[in-house]
């Protein structure tokens, strides 16, 4: 039997797992353009192409997607042939829509796209233009500003559909273009986070439910690995990977040791990165909570300068959404969330501290970058320089904010049509409804029990 886990490529289809909620949102938004944003290896393609996959598989809607990958694009022309390249790689799927893609050769970015649209239009279709790494756009602002505003007027003039992913790094266009005479790139964009997978979707991973080989794993080992990795698709993967054991035909996973909880070359370029993607006063707060351990707001406040306890919950709820930082119910007594003395808690005790006024202190994202942060903090301390200004990273949570709210209600909404489905069908066995049907209602549940509080938490 290989080994199940997949690291470093994009997933679609059975080997996608979770954000439903989230894929059925970006598809029935009412958004001409959306911005999803996340951190390194939180899955942006992999979203991407599970949203192309859903469309031209399971889902009839009016949308036609192009997946358009602006990786190493810097020129006007670079992201003119990009595209083109996009559209020959789908040509079947558009050339039944009547569209010559021959012709689009040489041809730039915004004909192509206007081409794609009539074609479209005449079957009353629309184009929905997947982006990825849209990082790129950084350097046609620097290079070509008046051929990038040409491009934003088309994502938002309502023609097409538009939905890019990348890091905060894109936060730089806002910068960029400021003296525009027009509002700068991104204001037009909805704003969306790209959170790590729900806690069902997780445990779906690591035991690869969808797979035709699953793996067999205690409950004990499954949280165990949650709590280290946070739910970090990326991370979940490759602890999972490091863990793998085959024996008589049947998949396990063996007991961690300190070794694979390592940031190994590539995982730490990957938190390179994120770090880099941080405002100033964001990473003061992320290493102040990697030296502490687990802290509270009110303790942020007292070490950081200049912050108000407002300024601190807006940055620690956006890294948090993020996965920079994660909550914690932590002990007072307890000085680091990986240290020998703290094993971690249940799901049971962790709703016991709420009860006791444990919740809202805060934590590292997952133990791999806690690790990586504490080994590297001399020098990441010494980082003074970042591409990401405060007052990009504050536009960029009121942005989300408004965006993160009708989602929240979108989801919520969503679980309880699911729930009320679900109860009545368990009404009609009678006293014996199937177990199965028991504990998809006690997930939805918690889904929607986790989905309400998120929901209360932002709207106050």
């Amino acid at each position: 039997m290989r080994n199940p886990y997949t690291v470093g490529r994009w997933l679609r289809g059975a080997d996608h797992y979770g954000r439903e909620q989230l894929l059925d949102y970006l598809i029935h938004a009412d958004d001409p353009a959306i911005w999803v944003v996340g951190t390194r290896r939180m899955g942006k393609t992999s979203l991407l192409r599970q949203l192309e996959w859903l469309l031209t598989t399971e889902h009839e809607t009016g949308f036609v997607p192009l997946f358009w990958d602006l990786q190493g694009s810097e020129s006007k022309e670079d992201f003119d042939y990009e595209l083109f390249l996009a559209v020959e790689d789908e040509m079947p799927r558009f050339q039944a829509y009547g569209v010559d893609v021959s012709a689009l050769y040489g041809r730039d970015a915004i004909d192509i796209l206007r081409a794609l649209q009539r074609g479209l239009r005449q079957h009353g279709k629309q184009l929905l233009l997947l982006i990825d790494e849209a990082e790129a756009w950084i350097s046609l602002a620097k290079n070509d500003y008046q051929a990038l505003a040409r491009l934003r007027k088309a994502f938002q003039s309502g023609g097409m559909r538009t939905i890019m992913t990348s890091t905060k790094l894109l936060m730089q266009l806002n910068d960029l273009t400021r003296n525009w005479l027009t509002s700068p790139f991104l204001f037009g964009f909805s704003l969306v986070n790209l959170w790590s997978l729900e806690p069902e979707a997780s445990a779906g991973l690591v035991q690869q439910e969808q797979s035709s080989t699953p793996v067999r794993v205690e409950p004990e080992r499954i949280e165990e690995v949650l709590r280290h990795c946070h739910r970090h698709p990326y991370l979940v993967q490759t602890l999972c990977y490091r863990l793998f054991e085959e024996s008589d035909g049947v998949g396990t996973l063996r007991a961690i040791r300190e070794e694979d909880l390592h940031a190994d070359h590539l995982l730490s370029g990957f938190f390179e990165v994120d770090f880099k993607c941080l405002a100033p006063t964001e990473r003061q707060v992320l290493l102040t909570v990697a030296r502490q351990g687990i802290i509270d707001e009110e303790e942020l406040v007292s070490k950081i300068d200049n912050e108000s306890l407002e300024q601190i919950s807006m940055y620690v709820h956006g890294m948090n959404n993020l996965g920079y930082l994660q909550r914690v119910y932590g002990r007072p007594d307890v000085q680091s969330a990986g240290s020998d003395d703290d094993e971690g808690y249940t799901l049971t005790e962790a709703a016991d501290a709420t009860r006791d006024g444990q919740f809202g202190r805060w934590t590292v994202g997952n133990e791999f970058l806690r690790r990586w942060m504490l080994e590297n903090y001399q020098e990441l301390a010494q980082t003074l320089y970042s591409d990401v200004s405060d007052y990009g990273a504050e536009s960029l949570l009121e942005m989300g904010r408004k965006v993160e709210l009708d989602y929240l209600q979108h989801e919520v909404s969503e679980l309880r049509r699911r729930l009320d489905s679900l109860l009545a069908a368990h009404k009609g066995y009678g006293n014996e409804p199937p177990p199965e049907l028991e504990q998809e209602i006690q997930q939805l549940r918690g889904e929607l029990e986790r989905a309400g509080t998120q929901l209360r938490n932002l709207a106050g």
